[in-house]
């Protein structure tokens, strides 16, 4: 036994991998591929139940934006919280107790199928979730240090500038709040990593010993308490390998599939059908390397399991219980699952048949500028409005404040002293005393002089040459911001030209209260909750939250998505791919190079292009 503690990293991969995964890859495997049909199909929409049940009884439709750090800490929020992470480990632990339910009986010489694991860890469903919430309650203790200290380190240094003056600057209250952050960041990540390596043994302990999450949770920390080191360098090494040698071996093929595409030639009747193998190669590939790759991750976690067991003078741990079915309930719930199994199959075929056959080729993206051509141009600015027409844009975003008298202006930061190096916060000031201020050197010496414009004075600019994505900028001291704005559109006679977006929801709902017909967008970085829960005409989103599945969503609902903020070439062909409606960007006429570039391409090359994007996915 004294060997088993030396042997090297890869040896000990290696023996994972062909005495333990490779003997028993058929019930793994067929284990790996129902639980995730048992997941996605019961487990997963359960708790979007519950949550959206829980989220409905506190009178939320959706919680998005600054609303969810108010929203977490209330007692509504904390109950969905807890009940929304304890479930998504839960499904997690109960994913892993199957693989280690199969590998410790293959270890003890009792093998069992796969339905016997699956049976067994649903029926253990009601611990994980008891041991899931344990871990997060336990986590958050952990945690709340770091989480104070940051908070009141963000209030301190961000009470006398807005935070983008801050960022843009840097002065030294910046690089103190940055050496905070990562100090406490670095200090939340090893929290984290030492009670997940401390507790790695509960599930195993819960599912084979049959004992309570808390006991489990203590017996855990106690039985690898002199294995720190060697486990957590172990997984981690193993968790880095699979990552690494995954995104090679994916790199390889899709190279490979982009040349046997590109050398078919121009003919949709075998580069469709040639596509769509290929996309299947790509996800069984995907899906056959996660799936080794979790799987040799929780059966690392058996043999230390064990191991110890075995250093410490304990039996072999399998179920206590009988973990046969009779030959009758064994045969009927194999049947129940081959067909749960090809329904979901048919389902899948029948939606990526649906999927190639309402194909749009072409692109449909529209270009909005980013507070102006922001690049060319000082933000906000007539300039940068005028450069965003010269630049073929579609539409001009621009952020709205209003002034002390109630003049509404373009201003992002809630102060001026990032664009007009003057320590005033905007509600503080009225018009006159700003309208002269240069707001333009910051940018560039070429624009000196450059006034901070009024809503009024960008609609007179625009009026016929580009339509107006209007954000209403609420800090905390406006008076009647969405009233004054929209009765400035109305008084230019501008409905039709522009659209009204913000973070804050109830201000939209405030707009289409005073004026039904005014086209309005929920802006959103982070959501709890359905987005699409939330009525708006559209919706944009942050491009860290846009995914495939939110454009199907999107077009179930008939709603447009656009997209923020997005600078680079590579990116705005992904999202062009995605299918998104309007790309915000800093480079107007970047985009609007490459979507006239994709618009001198042909149905195939378009196919193409869309058939990569799909692959990268």
């Amino acid at each position: 036994m004294e060997n088993r503690q030396h042997v090297s990293f890869f040896n000990l991969i290696s023996h994972i991998f062909k005495d333990v995964l490779l003997p028993q890859f058929s019930q793994f495997a067929l284990y790996d591929i129902f639980f995730k049909i048992v997941s996605a199909v019961i487990l997963g929409p359960i708790v979007a139940w519950v949550s959206r049940r829980l989220l409905s009884a506190a009178g939320y439709q959706l919680v998005s934006n600054e609303q969810i750090l108010t929203f977490v800490f209330s007692p509504i929020g904390l109950v969905v919280f807890a009940v929304g992470s304890a479930s998504t480990l839960a499904i997690l632990f109960a994913e892993q107790a199957g693989f280690i339910f199969i590998a410790s009986h293959s270890m003890a010489g009792r093998p069992v199928k796969y339905y016997q694991a699956l049976w067994h860890s649903l029926k253990k469903i009601g611990t994980l979730f008891e041991l899931g919430l344990l871990q997060i309650a336990r986590y958050t203790v952990y945690l709340i240090p770091c989480i104070a200290i940051g908070g009141i380190a963000y209030v301190f240094l961000t009470s006398g500038h807005d935070v983008n003056y801050l960022i843009s600057e840097r002065p030294p209250s910046f690089w103190v709040g940055a050496v905070t952050a990562v100090l406490l960041a670095a200090g939340a990540a090893w929290i984290v990593v030492v009670l997940f390596v401390r507790w790695i043994f509960s599930v195993p302990i819960c599912m084979l010993e049959n004992k309570k999450p808390a006991d489990a949770l203590k017996e855990s920390r106690l039985l690898m308490r002199h294995d720190f080191f060697k486990i957590t360098s172990t997984l981690a090494g193993w968790g880095l390998l699979a990552v690494v040698s995954s995104a090679i071996l994916i790199e390889v093929l899709a190279l490979t599939s982009g040349f046997i595409l590109e050398s078919l030639g121009g003919n949709l009747k075998i580069i469709i059908p040639v596509t769509g193998i290929l996309l299947a190669i790509h996800v069984l590939f995907a899906a056959v390397a996660s799936s080794v790759g979790f799987a040799i991750f929780w059966l690392l976690i058996s043999h230390f399991y064990a191991d110890l067991r075995a250093r410490n003078g304990l039996p072999a741990a399998v179920y206590p219980e009988d973990t046969g079915l009779r030959a009758g309930q064994a045969s009927k719930k194999r049947r129940i699952l081959w067909v749960a199994a090809l329904a979901v199959l048919a389902v899948a075929s029948a939606s990526s048949y649906a999927l190639i056959e309402n194909m749009n080729i072409g692109d449909r993206v529209a270009v909005t500028a980013h507070r102006g051509s922001s690049k060319s141009a000082p933000e906000n600015s007539l300039s940068a409005v005028k450069r965003a027409i010269a630049d073929g844009a579609d539409f001009a975003e621009i952020d709205v404040q209003e002034t002390a008298d109630g003049v509404v202006v373009l201003l992002h930061d809630t102060d001026l002293m990032r664009v007009a190096a003057l320590d005033r916060k905007i509600w503080e000031v009225a018009y006159e005393d700003i309208k002269s201020l240069d707001a333009g050197s910051w940018f560039s010496p070429d624009f000196k002089g450059e006034p901070i414009p009024t809503l009024g004075d960008v609609i007179d600019a625009a009026r016929g040459k580009i339509r107006l994505n209007i954000e209403l900028k609420f800090n905390g001291h406006e008076k009647d911001l969405v009233k004054r704005t929209v009765e400035v559109i109305k008084s230019k006679n501008f409905e039709s030209e522009c659209v009204l977006t913000s973070l804050n929801y109830a201000g939209i709902l405030r707009v289409k209260e005073l004026d039904p017909e005014l086209k309005t967008g929920l802006i959103v970085f982070k959501a709890v909750g359905n987005i699409f829960d939330a009525p708006s005409d559209f919706y944009s989103l942050s491009s860290k939250i846009v995914k495939s599945d939110t454009i199907r969503s999107a077009d179930r609902h008939d709603k447009a998505i656009h997209v923020w903020t997005i600078n680079d070439l590579k990116t705005m062909a992904y999202f062009i791919e995605l299918g998104v409606d309007n790309i915000i960007t800093d480079y107007p006429a970047k985009l609007v190079e490459l979507l006239q570039q994709r618009a001198d391409l042909s149905d195939v090359e378009r196919l193409l292009l869309k058939a990569g994007n799909w692959i990268k996915q």
